[in-house]
């Protein structure tokens, strides 16, 4: 064999040799990947839309309060217009407050329309909450092009959209806008076409609890890395059969639970031409189907007796409401404790603890403590004052 002949194979060969390794290697970077990722909790996101009542936010705040969690709170006009002191709440404890309309979708829909209308909801929940609204979603999550210009002129942060990715949760950057798209949890229901993860989207295709809780599962299973679970409060949060649906998957140790903030700086933002971001306006159930309707499922009042329905206020004694965590709380009991004042307390973790509250909140809306608008624990209410807070303002007047 020549010299160069034996070159030639001695390269060829050593070539060979180091396209194996190359592949062994990322064989095994590759199993490592999917190890990780099956092994990796999902990014959580509880959101709660409401265009009905209030009962079952409270019901929510009550919840997710004692799992120390907040949530993004999508509500529509009427709501915190007769509930503001809720939802001002719900923006001070970390809830992320977004606009809604709920009367029609967005596609297609002249811009001028979609500005006013968005306008609107912007301006309410700011002078509301005292914060500003970064996030808007329409009907079925609807939006369009003249969606993202009046979102831009307005500021607002994040646009609420249909799912385009099954489970998966998918914020899209669109380069001609600021304005981000969050393309939420969708789940597949054969000939009934998709929708969101969220009791009332199954509820309208004839889905029944049992259902929603085996499509929870099915969904956990295929471990996404971003998920948004949703709940139309006014069913999920008063509906006994699927308040347990949610209680249970709130337990699950497949996903760890975060508030909006938190939830976007575990996410990755896909930035792509408006054009190749994909649309879903697949609505299949304008008309709901229940199985049954919501009044047929057991209030979620049978959960738990009321907490002391026959509770009379009496301003002549002092009442305490707190979570007992925190120094405030903790210096607040040691004060009564040492100047052996009788306090009526109720902790957080109590039924109907909110609406004792909001009833003591009613007669004295503006705290004289630490904070205004009762922002802070304890909340101690004597002699038709309220005190939100604790600190030595708060304990000379109550010693007078």
């Amino acid at each position: 064999m020549k010299y160069s002949q034996f070159n030639f194979s001695y390269w060829a060969l050593g070539a060979i040799i180091i396209m194996i390794v190359a592949a062994a290697a990322w064989l095994t970077q590759t199993q490592l990947n999917v190890i990780f990722q099956s092994d990796q909790s999902i990014n959580g996101l509880m959101m709660l839309i409401e265009f009905e009542s209030v009962e079952g936010v409270l019901q929510w705040e009550k919840e997710l309060d004692s799992r120390n969690l907040t949530a993004l709170v999508k509500v529509q006009d009427n709501i915190i217009e007769d509930y503001p002191e809720v939802f001002k709440r719900l923006a001070n404890k970390g809830y992320e407050i977004a606009g809604s309309y709920s009367e029609a979708p967005f596609w297609d829909m002249p811009y001028e329309q979609q500005f006013d209308l968005m306008q609107a909801s912007q301006q309410l929940v700011e002078v509301v909450t005292g914060k500003k609204m970064r996030l808007f979603g329409s009907r079925y999550f609807s939006y369009d092009e003249n969606t993202l210009k009046a979102a831009d002129a307005l500021g607002i942060e994040y646009i609420l959209a249909r799912g385009t990715q099954d489970v998966e949760a998918v914020i899209y950057n669109p380069d001609e806008y600021k304005v981000k798209i969050i393309s939420v949890t969708n789940v597949d229901l054969d000939e009934m076409g998709r929708g969101s993860l969220c009791d009332y989207s199954l509820w309208a295709r004839g889905s029944t609890a049992q259902d929603f809780g085996e499509m929870l599962d099915a969904s956990l299973e295929k471990n996404p890395q971003n998920m948004i679970l949703v709940s139309h409060a006014y069913l999920g949060g008063t509906r006994k059969e699927w308040w347990i649906e949610y209680r249970r998957v709130l337990a699950s140790d497949k996903v760890v639970w975060r508030g909006f903030n938190d939830w976007l700086e575990q996410n990755q933002i896909l930035a792509l031409p408006n054009a190749d971001i994909p649309i879903n306006r697949e609505v299949k159930y304008v008309q709901p189907n229940p199985a049954q309707p919501m009044e047929a499922y057991e209030s979620i009042s049978g959960l738990e007796e009321p907490l002391i329905a026959t509770t009379i206020i009496d301003s002549n004694k002092i009442v305490m409401f707190h979570n007992n965590r925190g120094q405030m709380c903790f210096d607040a009991l040691a004060f009564f404790e040492e100047n052996e004042l009788e306090v009526a307390e109720y902790l957080d973790t109590e039924v109907g603890f909110r609406d004792l509250l909001n009833e003591y909140i009613a007669i004295d809306p503006e705290s004289e403590g630490v904070s205004d608008d009762y922002a802070y624990f304890p909340m101690i209410f004597y002699q038709g004052k309220g005190y939100s807070g604790f600190d030595a303002m708060i304990q000379q007047a109550l010693l007078q």
